[in-house]
């Protein structure tokens, strides 16, 4: 009989913290920080204002150490997470994070960094900045990144506002942005924000978009069209190079949504497909924890014609002496493109530039979220330039050996069952109807079997929608268990038992509509 890693373990009671306090009781013990009420009140000199000191003391719960310890760690236990089971979610790209990225992450020097330290006292934190955007400007061809957004689709609004920037100064006031159907759902939202239109364009039975079929939404009050590569059914967007050049030969941007890049990453350089404009997720395909709300990065890369318009402060390298010249106010100059000629053995200077004229101006209080930046950065140097190419070469094989098996477990479920995936792949609920099992029973079902559930109903214009990102963490045996799952599922599971699954987790089958409708926030 088949194992798997389902949940076969005890789930021990646990009581809100606040039902385990004990007046008196402490964890820890805090200073005295040498002020007296008296000093807090006091007319003129006041440490804070009389009307901000509290009258009665916080209801914070009173427990030891040993108490607190053990209550987050058996909380941890009853959920799920990519360090315990396989991750599947398309469209998310849940790999597993190395721990040398988390360790590099935590280092003192790293996590204690204020982001007010002046830019003289940070230069190697700078340096770091500076050299990783070489590396994505390597990865895709593009001339310059910036890190101020700090989400996916951040980025894509910072994108589009480049673009709108870009068309007010040549005083065109183009109003439409182009939206595949098969783009991320945060596109057209985006677009709207940024001050534009969304035109819609249907894909083709292949999943693909059509030159041809584009050609008919060409106008010039199109400033751009927003393409997902691969979109967002795990499909490669074979006309990619076509339709650049007919956005291009209407004046018009090609901006492309990289949440997907972990499907080309190391072999394939956007710019080779006349892409201008790309936000690459770095707390997707480079590794590092996200959901939750946070942390992300959604890297904007552009074209050399649109760096000005990009966010600011930016890392600025100049060449000089010593960093003495920049404490004394002395004049550096720029670093042009042949700065690793020109200036070889010389010394660099590192500073926050606000000097983008026609930027489209700060979108964060400070330069980026580092902490996300540091684990891509380290991700990418222990993988080397020789391996990176590996990291999506795998996440392709391992999506498509998914879809050809499961294919012959849910025949007629693929709506692209000709050709080959890219990173992820989708199925209809064609085949699990038949067996009496909707798609959310399949996936709360396949919680008892161990592994968290893979997106569902999504993409939109695919009926229950099953999408499956494996990336390129996983191993084979890992993907057969999940197999094998499925084909449990489907063949050997009762319509009574599917409709109350999970049955062995802490928290078993909610009301998801009434915990949307009605939540309950008691503690």
């Amino acid at each position: 009989m088949a194992k798997f890693p389902g949940i076969k373990g005890i789930f021990l009671d646990e009581n809100p913290l606040t039902e385990q306090s004990s007046k008196g009781v402490s964890g820890i013990g805090i200073p005295d920080c040498g002020l007296k009420k008296s000093d807090l009140r006091k007319d003129g000199s006041a440490y804070i204002d009389s009307k901000y000191i509290r009258k009665n003391p916080p209801a914070l719960p009173e427990v030891s150490e040993p108490a607190v310890v053990r209550h987050f760690t058996r909380l941890s236990s009853w959920n799920m997470c990519v360090d315990t089971v396989f991750y599947p979610l398309g469209s998310c790209t849940m790999k597993y994070n190395p721990k040398i990225n988390e360790k590099i992450a935590s280092l003192e020097n790293i996590k204690n960094l204020h982001p007010l330290t002046p830019a003289n006292l940070i230069q190697p934190v700078l340096k770091i900045v500076d050299e990783f955007n070489n590396i994505l400007c390597g990865l895709t061809g593009l001339a310059e990144f910036s890190f101020a957004p700090q989400a996916g689709a951040a980025g894509e609004f910072a994108g589009l506002k480049v673009i709108k920037k870009y068309f007010e100064l040549k005083g065109e006031n183009r109003k439409t942005i182009l939206v595949p159907d098969s783009s991320h759902g945060t596109n057209p939202a985006s677009s709207v924000l940024a001050g534009f239109t969304p035109a819609e364009i249907k894909t083709g039975k292949a999943g693909t978009l059509d030159a041809e079929e584009l050609k008919k939404f060409i106008s010039k009050d199109v400033a751009g069209i927003m393409i997902t590569n691969p979109n967002t059914f795990g499909v490669f967007e074979k006309d990619i190079k076509k339709i650049a050049e007919i956005m291009h030969k209407n004046g018009s941007f090609v901006y492309m949504d990289g949440a997907n890049f972990n499907a080309f990453l190391g072999n394939v350089k956007v710019s080779d497909m006349g892409i201008d404009l790309i936000q690459l997720n770095l707390h997707k395909t480079f590794s590092t924890p996200h959901g939750g709300g946070g942390p992300g990065s959604g890297a904007l890369g552009v074209v050399e014609s649109l760096r000005e318009f990009l966010p600011v402060p930016y890392v600025k390298k100049t060449a000089g002496s010593n960093i003495a010249d920049i404490n004394a106010g002395k004049k550096t100059s720029s670093v042009d493109k042949n700065s690793d000629k020109k200036f070889r053995g010389a010394n660099f200077v590192y500073e926050l530039s606000d000097d983008r004229k026609n930027s489209i101006g700060k979108m964060t209080p400070f330069l980026c979220n580092f902490a996300v930046l540091i684990r891509a950065y380290a991700y990418l140097l222990s993988l080397g330039r020789d391996n990176i190419g590996s990291v999506s070469e795998i996440a392709v094989l391992n999506a498509n050996y998914v879809k050809k098996k499961l294919g012959k477990i849910l025949p007629g479920s693929d709506p692209f069952e000709e050709g080959t995936c890219m990173h992820e792949c989708v199925f209809s609920d064609k085949s699990i109807e038949e067996s009496g099992i909707s798609t959310v029973e399949l996936a709360k079902l396949l919680i008892d079997y161990g592994f968290h559930p893979p997106t569902v109903y999504f993409p939109k214009n695919i009926h229950g929608a099953i999408m499956i990102e494996p990336t390129e963490t996983e191993s084979v045996r890992t993907l057969d268990n999940f197999i094998k799952a499925v084909r449990q599922i489907k063949f050997k599971t009762k319509k009574s038992k599917a409709v109350k699954s999970p049955q062995k987790t802490k928290v078993g089958r909610v009301n998801e509509v009434l915990a949307n409708k009605q939540p309950i926030f008691k503690y």
